[in-house]
This record gives C-alpha cells, sequence and structure tokens, in this order.
C-alpha cells in the first residue's frame, strides 16, 4: 500500500491532515464493522489504509527513501500448511499480505502477531478463509534468519475447502512473483 491509495480507501485528498485521517477512519469503520452490519474485508481494507498512514506519520515524506532492491524469495514446503522462507520475517509479512489481496480480500492483519487473515473464493465456489502466521527463527551462522509461516485453511460455507497444500502453492508463487 502507499499514501495515495491509502488516502483514497478513507475517501481524502493527498493534503490531509492527522486530524482528517482520525476523523474519516472512525466515520467509515463505524459504518463498515462487521458488527455494525458491515463486510469484514471492508473493515479491514479501511484498518489497513489506516494504520499504514499511521505508521507512516500524516505529511507525506519530503523526499523518497533510497530503496534496497527486493530479494527473491526462496521457500520450501515443510508441509501442506506450513513453509519456510529465506527472507527477514518483516519481508515476508509485507510479501504476504500484498499477496494476499491478489488471492481474495485481506480480512485481518495484525503486525505484532505475525497474523493474516484472507477470505476467497476458492474455484468449487466455496468461500474459504486462509490464515498464515508468520514466524521468525534465527539460523546459526547464518547472517538472515529463517522464517517459518504456518497455515490453516476453513470454508465459511457449505462445502469443502479446496486442498491446503495447494492454496498454499499459489500463494507462494504469488509470492515470488512479487
Amino acid at each position: 500500500m502507499n499514501r495515495e491509495r491509502a488516502l483514497r480507501t478513507l475517501g481524502l485528498e493527498k493534503g490531509a491532515e492527522a486530524a482528517d485521517i482520525n476523523r474519516a477512519y472512525r466515520a467509515l469503520i463505524r459504518q463498515a464493522h462487521p458488527d455494525a452490519g458491515g463486510s469484514t474485508a471492508v473493515a479491514a481494507r479501511i484498518t489497513e489504509a489506516y494504520h499504514w498512514l499511521q505508521r507512516a506519520g500524516a505529511s507525506p515524506p519530503e523526499s523518497p527513501k533510497p530503496s534496497r532492491p527486493k530479494q527473491p524469495a526462496a521457500a520450501e514446503a515443510k508441509t501442506d500448511d506450513s513453509l519456510v522462507l529465506h527472507l527477514p520475517a518483516g519481508d515476508v509479512f509485507a510479501r504476504l499480505v500484498e499477496a494476499g489481496h491478489d488471492l481474495g480480500e485481506v480480512s485481518y492483519i495484525d503486525p505484532t502477531t505475525g497474523m493474516v487473515q484472507v477470505t476467497f473464493t476458492a474455484d468449487n465456489g466455496v468461500v474459504c478463509q486462509l490464515a498464515a502466521t508468520v514466524q521468525s527463527s534465527p539460523v546459526p551462522g547464518s547472517r538472515q534468519p529463517d522464517t517459518q509461516v504456518e497455515f490453516t485453511l476453513d470454508p465459511l460455507a457449505s462445502g469443502e475447502a479446496p486442498p491446503i497444500g495447494r492454496v498454499v502453492a499459489h500463494l507462494v508463487r504469488l509470492i515470488k512473483s512479487r
């Protein structure tokens, strides 16, 4: 997500200040929250935009920071419902959120616990929820930790969820393409 997209999600213009962002978030989340009859996916998108703007600060950066090139994601499947990526946990989390948007609607994001939930419609028409938890583990003798991701997959409607291994493999392809 970038500043422009986050502001657009909250219905704000380029020069929005912190007070405008807070006001817009509170008004939108009151309408979109599932407890108020709204959509989980819409509420998650609004919350993601708000949190992104909070982390980035209210004002746009004065000059762009030089970005370091992204490392390719090397992944190894441990089981059908877990994998290891040879990247820092923060990079894995960010790529997982981006890939989640490509898979379906990111319905929950919690960077502090490393959890991402994605709601999507499987090929068989069943609405499913894929939950991923990102955990970093140091590798002895390596400068870069391996990051393990554990997945669960549940159908949210009647019907059967696709095999979790197939969904995880598709998500890995999306992550590697970033």
